[in-house]
């Protein structure tokens, strides 16, 4: 399955229309991001940049190199274990896919920020947002009003 099979299915079958999880209420939206071949990240995210979910598709998947994905996104915030992933198997019947032949059509990993091992409910802790403006990934405290990374934030200044 390609990287475009896989968001259309995702898209499609998966997504659906959510609330923010922990930050909000407004809606998230869900952005991909190439990963590695056969698979695609979703990274579901608010108006104001907070990322409640980052999730790995795909047939087979990398744990390995999710975790390391997570890992470098967190780096000095929190260390990303075995436990804080957890895997999920879709099929056609969980899909709703009646054209196919019965079975697994791909896995998913995701990891929740609410439910990391490290929860607290501190306002100031630091979080994981995604710059509203390039899309890069970046940590700042829970409360803070800003929805740029901090080199978007400097280019507007």
């Amino acid at each position: 399955m390609t990287s475009t099979d896989l968001d259309k299915l995702v898209t499609a079958k998966i997504h659906g229309r959510s609330k923010c999880y922990g930050h909000c209420q407004d809606q998230y939206a869900l952005k991909f991001l190439p990963f590695q071949k056969g698979m695609i990240i979703g990274s579901y995210v608010c108006p104001s940049g907070y990322v409640s979910r980052i999730v790995l598709y795909g047939n087979e998947l990398n744990l390995h190199a999710f975790r390391k994905f997570l890992s470098s996104l967190l780096r000095g915030i929190v260390e990303v274990t075995d436990e804080d992933i957890r895997v999920a198997t879709r099929y056609t019947w969980d899909l709703g896919i009646t054209n196919e032949p019965p079975g697994r059509v791909l896995r998913e990993a995701y990891w929740t920020q609410r439910y990391r091992r490290t929860k607290t409910d501190d306002p100031h802790r630091t979080t994981l947002f995604q710059c509203t403006k390039c899309g890069s990934f970046y940590c700042q405290p829970f409360s803070d009003k800003n929805t740029f990374c901090p080199q978007c934030g400097k280019a507007i200044s």
